[in-house]
C-alpha cells in the first residue's frame, strides 16, 4: 500500500515543476543554406501550434521526436523526457526574417516559445572549407588555400571606460569558416588588473555574422577584470596555434575516388591573435569617508544576532555580512570598534561568491572574536562601512545598529572589580594591554608514573616504523617524479582515458541527434588516441605513419587497416549528410577497435 501511494504522489510532484518550452534555431544563415528549427518542450505535450513560417521555404516538418535520460547522482536517479518538433527550412532571398512564436498545450495550460528573427546573407564566395588555388587554365590545384579572414579571434569587453576596481568582462571569441582543431594557446598577462576567470564549458557554438559572412563562433575564454590602477589599461591579445582542416576537390579526384578513398582533406596551420583593447580607467574620485577600504559596487551590511550577555572572562563572536556585487573578493573586514576593557582578536572569514557575466555576487561574513574582562553595561558602538557606487558616481556609506551588551560576573575566578594582586584591579590590568590569564589555585590532580615512553621499547618500535614509512615514500615519490618527467610516458597512460571522454561526448552528440558535433568529436578520439599512444606528433599525424606505426607493434595488417577505415568513414561523412545515420555503427566500432588497441598496445 506505502509502495502504491508514493507511485500515486510520483506522477503528481513530477507535473507541478516547471514545464520548459524552448527554440533552437541558427542566427544567420546563407542564401539557399538548409537548416532547423527545433522546438523543445519536457513535458509531453497535448498539442502544439506551429507558427507562419512566411519569407522562407518550409521543406519538412514538424516532425515529432522523443528522447530519454536518466542520470544517477549519489543514489538519486532523475528521468527527463524532451519531446522534439523539428522544421527543415531553408531561405532563398537575402533579408531578414520573422519568425513569430509557436505554442503547446501541456496539461491544459498554454506555453510559448519565440518569436525568432533570422538573417539570410547572400555569400558569394561560397564555403571556404571546399575552396583550392585555381592553377592556369581555371582549373583547381593540389593546394589548400585558407583565406585571411576564415579564422578570426575577437576581444570583445562590455565597457571602455570604467572606475577603479568596477569590472570589466571580456570575451574572447573564435570565428571560423572551415574546421579546425586547437593546438595551444597564450593567454594574457592581464598587467594592472585584478582577474576573476568565469566557466564556459556550458557556452554552445553559435553562428554569427561578421562583415557580411557567417562563422561558427567558440568562447575561448571569459574574464572579469578589476583595474587596480587609473590611466590607460591595456589588454594584451590571445593568442592560439590552430590547424584547418580543408576539403580538396582536386582536378584527378574522381567520383569514384571520393566513394572508395573519402575525401581529400589537407591540414594547414595558422597563429590567429585577437587586437589589444584599451580601457580607460577612472580615479575615484576625492573625499572619501575614513570608513572607506576599498570596495567598488553595491552592498548591504548587518549585525548576525549579537549576544545579549555574556561572561567576563569567556569568548563571544560579533558577525557581520557584507552582502552585494562588486569586488567582494578584495574587501577588507570593517573596523569594530570595542570598549578598553575587551580584547580583540584576529578576525575569521567566509563567503560565498558566485562568478557570473554581470559580475561578482554574493556575501562575505566576518567573525570578530572578543572577550569581555570586565563586568558592567556596555553599548557596542555601530559599524559603518563605506563603498564607491559606480552606478551613481558617489561614495555610499552604510552601518549597523548600535549594541546593547550586558557583561556578567565570573564566578570561576576573583571577583570581577576588586583587588587581586598586590592591589592591582582588573581594570588596571587591562589599561596596561597585557593578557593575563589569572591563576586556579585549585588541585591540579597531577599524577606520578615511574615509566618513561623516551627509550622504551614502543619508542625505539616507532622510531623504525616512521624510519620505514619515510624510505617508502621517498622510493615512491621519486618514481612518480621520474614517471612525470617523461611526458612520453604520461601522455600513453592517459590516452585511453582521454578518447574515453572524447567518446561520451560523441554519444551525447549522438543521442541528440548533432551529426556535426558526433564526427568531430569521433575524430578527435581516434586521431587523439593514435597520437598520444603512439606518440605521434601532430604535424606527422596521418594514415600511412599510424598504420606503419600499429604495424611495428605487433598490431595485425587487418586490425590496422580497420582503425583506418573508421577515421576514413567518419571524415567523409562529416561532409555526406546523406550517411549520417549510420552513427550508431561507426560509434560502436570505434569504441571496440580502440578497446581491442588498447589491450595489446597497452601491455
Amino acid at each position: 500500500m506505502v509502495l502504491l501511494a508514493v507511485l500515486s504522489i510520483l506522477p503528481a510532484m513530477a507535473w507541478a515543476q516547471q514545464v520548459s518550452f524552448d527554440v533552437n534555431a541558427p542566427r544567420v544563415v546563407a542564401v539557399g543554406e538548409i537548416f532547423r528549427v527545433e522546438y523543445v518542450v519536457d513535458a509531453e505535450p497535448d498539442g502544439f501550434d506551429a507558427p507562419a513560417f512566411e519569407g522562407i521555404d518550409v521543406l519538412a516538418g514538424p516532425t515529432l521526436s522523443t528522447s530519454k535520460s536518466i542520470s544517477i547522482v549519489n543514489g538519486n536517479m532523475t528521468q527527463e523526457t524532451r519531446y522534439t518538433y523539428t522544421y527543415v527550412l531553408q531561405g532563398n532571398s537575402e533579408g531578414e526574417i520573422a519568425i513569430p512564436a509557436a505554442s503547446v498545450t501541456v496539461k491544459g495550460k498554454n506555453y510559448k516559445a519565440g518569436p525568432l528573427q533570422i538573417k539570410v546573407l547572400n555569400e558569394t564566395d561560397g564555403s571556404a572549407a571546399q575552396r583550392a588555388v585555381p592553377a592556369v587554365g581555371g582549373q583547381p590545384s593540389d593546394r589548400a588555400v585558407l583565406a585571411p579572414d576564415d579564422i578570426v579571434m575577437r576581444a570583445e569587453v562590455d565597457k571602455h571606460t570604467v572606475y577603479k576596481g568596477e569590472p570589466v568582462r571580456v570575451t574572447y571569441k573564435l570565428y571560423r569558416r572551415v574546421p579546425l582543431n586547437l593546438e595551444n594557446a597564450k593567454f594574457p598577462s592581464y598587467d594592472g588588473f585584478w582577474v576573476q576567470q568565469l566557466n564556459v564549458d556550458g557556452y554552445a557554438p553559435q553562428r554569427e555574422e561578421l562583415n557580411g559572412k557567417i562563422y561558427d563562433t567558440h568562447v575561448i575564454r571569459e574574464d572579469l577584470l578589476f583595474p587596480q590602477q587609473a590611466g590607460t589599461l591595456t589588454i594584451d591579445p590571445l593568442e592560439l596555434s590552430v590547424v584547418a582542416q580543408i576539403v580538396m576537390q582536386s582536378r584527378r579526384q574522381s567520383l569514384i575516388d571520393d566513394f572508395f578513398g573519402g575525401p581529400n582533406i589537407q591540414e594547414v596551420r595558422r597563429r590567429v591573435a585577437s587586437k589589444p583593447v584599451t580601457i580607460t580607467v577612472r580615479d575615484l574620485p576625492a573625499g572619501a569617508p575614513s570608513s572607506f577600504s576599498g570596495a567598488v559596487g553595491d552592498f548591504s551590511l548587518e549585525m548576525l544576532a549579537p549576544p545579549a550577555q555574556v561572561a567576563a572572562n569567556s569568548a563571544f563572536t560579533l558577525n557581520l555580512k557584507l552582502s552585494g556585487s562588486g569586488n567582494l573578493p578584495q574587501v577588507q573586514a570593517p573596523k569594530i570598534e570595542l570598549p578598553a576593557s575587551f580584547e580583540q582578536y584576529n578576525v575569521k572569514t567566509t563567503e560565498s561568491l558566485n562568478n557570473t557575466a554581470r559580475g561578482i555576487y554574493g556575501y562575505r561574513q566576518f567573525e570578530y572574536p572578543a572577550i569581555a574582562r570586565v563586568a558592567g553595561e556596555y553599548e557596542l558602538p555601530a559599524v559603518e562601512f563605506t563603498y564607491f557606487n559606480p552606478r551613481l558616481k558617489t561614495y555610499e556609506t552604510v552601518h549597523t545598529q548600535p549594541v546593547k551588551l550586558t557583561v556578567l560576573r565570573d564566578s570561576t575566578t576573583v571577583a570581577g572589580s576588586g583587588p587581586v594582586l598586590g592591589g592591582i584591579s582588573k581594570e588596571d590590568i587591562q589599561i596596561l594591554g597585557r593578557d593575563i590569564r589569572f591563576i586556579h589555585l585549585d588541585d591540579p590532580r597531577l599524577k606520578k608514573t615511574d615509566r618513561l615512553f623516551f627509550a622504551s621499547g614502543w619508542y625505539f618500535l616507532g622510531v623504525a616504523v616512521l624510519l620505514a614509512a619515510f624510505v617508502g615514500a621517498f622510493v615512491w615519490l621519486r618514481k612518480l617524479l621520474r614517471d612525470r618527467n617523461n611526458s612520453v610516458l604520461v601522455k600513453g597512460k592517459r590516452a585511453n582515458k582521454v578518447a574515453l571522454l572524447r567518446f561520451r561526448a560523441a554519444e551525447r552528440h549522438m543521442n541528440g541527434d548533432n551529426p556535426r558535433g558526433f564526427y568531430e568529436e569521433m575524430l578527435k578520439a581516434l586521431w587523439g588516441y593514435m597520437g598520444d599512444k603512439l606518440n605521434i606528433p601532430a604535424s606527422n599525424l596521418t594514415k600511412e605513419n599510424v598504420r606503419d606505426e600499429l604495424l611495428k607493434r605487433g598490431i595485425s595488417a587487418e586490425t590496422a587497416q580497420r582503425y583506418i577505415d573508421i577515421i576514413g568513414e567518419c571524415e567523409y561523412a562529416q561532409y555526406a549528410p546523406a550517411v549520417t545515420g549510420r552513427m550508431n555503427e561507426l560509434y560502436a566500432a570505434g569504441v571496440e577497435i580502440v578497446s581491442k588497441l588498447e589491450g595489446i598496445i597497452g601491455k
